[in-house]
């Protein structure tokens, strides 16, 4: 699992120099509020500095977002990379990678409503593919298909539970910030809220908890994964 936890670190970087920035821009930007003739110390020097500070905390929920998504995705990548390079077939599988394999292939046939012929090429194709012995193939695709869009705390968990992979959380409490903000990218994204509306309300303190319960989060989950992926758990046992 190094690529993603390399991954992780980069972003997790990313992520700090990023709230230091903001930390600096929105303290000084109070001061600079309370005394007028300190301004030209400010950090930035825009028409509308709050309208602008808003804008780079709802970036920093949208760089948080990327984090969850790009870590959990890589990590499960690597994992079923392992199933290819370690010649992994159906019946050497775990039994809840058969069925993660085999849900997702049946599901390729239901996509495809052409005609009978088509289906029962599918069908084939699975069975030959058991039949044969040759390593399965999962790919990012079928990780989109499993976590049925954005991520969350709850859907990450489920992910995880659906391949059997442990996961030991270090804060087992509420999860609210994380949902913050996938619902928030969300909007963004959809363009249901503006980059100056949307995290208009959240203090330093708020960014600060909304990070920390992140990282922690990941962390947990790259964990799992990485034992799951370092002890082979991906194969039956025998």
């Amino acid at each position: 699992m190094q690529a993603t936890k390399a991954l992780y670190d980069n972003r997790k970087d990313e992520i700090e120099f990023y709230f230091q920035i903001l930390h600096d821009v929105m303290n000084r930007n109070t001061n600079d509020l309370e005394r007028e003739e300190n301004r030209q110390r400010s950090l930035i020097q825009t028409s509308d500095n709050n309208r602008f500070i808003r804008m780079l905390k709802s970036n920093y929920l949208v760089m948080l977002y990327n984090l969850i998504e790009s870590c959990v995705k890589s990590g499960f990548e690597e994992i079923y990379e392992a199933l290819t390079t370690k010649n992994i077939s159906y019946v050497q599988a775990s039994l809840a990678l058969r069925d993660i394999w085999s849900n997702y292939e049946i599901s390729k046939a239901e996509r495809n409503t052409a005609s009978e012929d088509t289906y029962g090429n599918r069908v084939k194709s699975i069975l030959d593919t058991v039949i044969s012995n040759v390593p399965i193939v999962l790919s990012k695709k079928s990780i989109e298909r499993l976590a049925g869009g954005t991520l969350d705390a709850r859907s990450i968990r489920e992910l995880l539970t659906k391949h059997e992979i442990a996961f030991a959380e270090t804060n087992s409490g509420e999860k609210h910030r994380i949902l913050t903000v996938k619902n928030k990218r969300n909007s963004l994204a959809h363009g249901e809220e503006s980059f100056g509306d949307a995290a208009r309300d959240l203090t330093l303190e708020d960014l600060r908890n909304i990070k920390n319960e992140v990282l922690l989060f990941i962390e947990d989950a790259i964990n799992g994964m990485d034992l799951y992926y370092n002890n082979e758990q991906y194969r039956i046992i025998e």
